[in-house]
């Protein structure tokens, strides 16, 4: 989970086939028919034939990726070429299959995808060599290599790290056993100074099983971990069987679905829906922001919380407290105003009092409608966090949640099943047990689902607090 350079390394492959494929038709474009006399069998200006390409891209994208050019997997040297000449080849018959059914044709002359054809080929050679020459240069440094820690030491472990040591994805970190080629002892040992990117435990006669020991180590560090069965017939159902670099059985124990592809496809949900939902509300934004600014002092509160990976950030929120109490905790803000009293009432009942005195009519407004909760979308934007998540909560409340890790596998949330199926109402145990739920259950469905029935209790009022 830590080590995410294959997720960015793809996401670069992506951008560059797509940015060489359109570099190759505009040239071929220019060839044929700006530095050619000869004429062409069809009028297209360069606008239309620009924007067809753009609105074409996504689909030859697509194309790339099921012809297996983006799989994680490492791939041989001839079958990244040979996916070139085919990826490059599909393209254009695909772009000559719309060509034919379109009513405004999408080439001028037949030349046109024979010349993309050829720069295609060189644009896409020249870009994937540079980006793999890059990556190379980078793993010499030990920059975004998988470090492995192997436990387990019986013959075919020994076979297992043979493969590990020919892939330059990886690097060996440790092997735990007793045999002579181990490095430690003891797991302990072997993670002390710090821990690896991926985990795999052999299975032994000794331990045939999943080590509980070594799957909690993995969870609360955010590391992947792996397991190779004695016999396949073992590997149970609630676990992915996988061909670990391409021939290796092994049982890959994911904490959360939300990996690869889902993951881009949130991140980008989130970008654009968070930016547009920026400029739409940004009246409204300022208009809080100046009346707090009367009001409150201050504009934005900002607090510690956490998301992904244990990462503490800068929540914004607008600002609802009185102004003489700007920074305070609610212990100390109870305590200021002369109602200690209210701090048990407060934790008790979920961080929540019905007539809570720090607030005035104007914040207790902006709370109600939840528009306090708005700047929450520049953090959304900046990555910080995503539109649909576990609640980002603070350190202290979380540190006494026994499962914080599971919650922490993916990103905190503006809003999330918690909010959506009681909120306050529910006890504060329960809401994390909901989160811990999204964790391992994520589906783009149910963030729809989740957005959709939060704007119906913003806009009713249900549950808001």
């Amino acid at each position: 989970m830590k080590n995410r350079t294959s997720l960015i390394f793809t996401l670069l492959l992506v951008i560059g086939d797509a940015a060489a494929v359109l570099a190759a038709y505009i040239v071929a474009y220019m060839l044929r028919v700006k530095m050619s006399d000869a004429p062409t069998h069809q009028i297209v200006p360069a606008g239309e034939f620009l924007l067809l390409l753009l609105l074409l891209l996504p689909f030859i994208i697509i194309l790339f990726s099921l012809i297996g050019t983006y799989r994680a997997a490492p791939q041989s040297k001839l079958a990244i070429i040979g996916r070139i000449f085919f990826g490059a080849g599909g393209a254009m018959l695909f772009m000559i299959m719309i060509h034919y059914f379109l009513v405004q044709p999408l080439f001028p002359s037949k030349l046109v995808p024979i010349y993309g054809l050829i720069f295609s080929i060189v644009f896409l050679s020249f870009e994937r060599g540079t980006l793999h020459l890059a990556r190379y240069l980078r793993r010499r440094r030990l920059i975004g290599v998988t470090r492995v820690v192997l436990v387990g030491d019986n013959k075919f472990a020994l076979r297992l790290i043979d493969i590990i040591r020919r892939d330059n994805n990886y690097k060996i970190q440790a092997i735990v056993g007793s045999s002579k080629s181990a490095t430690h002892k003891t797991f302990a040992g072997a993670t002390r100074n710090f821990p690896p990117d991926l985990i795999i435990q052999v299975a032994t006669h000794e331990k045939p099983d999943i080590d509980a020991e070594l799957l909690n180590f993995a969870k609360e560090n955010y590391v992947d971990f792996k397991f190779v069965p004695r016999e396949i017939s073992e590997v149970p159902e609630r676990l992915e069987l996988e061909l670990f670099m391409g021939d290796v059985p092994m049982m890959s124990v994911q904490p959360t679905s939300l990996l690869g592809w889902g993951w881009v496809a949130k991140r980008i949900f989130d970008v654009v829906v968070s930016g547009l939902a920026l400029v739409i509300l940004s009246p409204i934004l300022l208009m809080v922001a100046v009346v707090n600014k009367i009001i409150h002092g201050n504009v934005f509160f900002r607090h510690t919380r956490l998301t992904r990976g244990d990462e503490k950030f800068q929540l914004f929120k607008f600002q609802t407290v009185c102004r003489e109490l700007n920074g305070l905790t609610p212990e100390e803000a109870f305590t200021k105003i002369g109602r200690p009293e209210l701090i048990k009432k407060y934790r008790d009942n979920g961080d929540f009092l019905p007539d809570d005195p720090r607030y005035g009519r104007w914040a207790r407004f902006l709370r109600k409608t939840s528009i306090d909760e708005l700047p929450q979308l520049l953090n959304v934007f900046r990555g910080d966090i995503s539109l649909v998540g576990p609640r980002a909560l603070i350190p202290e409340e979380l540190a006494e949640f026994k499962d914080k890790h599971a919650i922490l596998h993916v990103k905190s949330g503006i809003t999330g099943l918690a909010q959506i199926s009681g909120r306050r109402d529910l006890p504060w145990e329960q809401r994390r047990k909901l989160d811990v739920y999204y964790v391992q259950n994520w589906s783009f469905g149910l963030d729809i689902q989740i957005l959709f029935k939060t704007a119906w209790q913003v806009l009713t009022g249900r549950g808001a607090k």
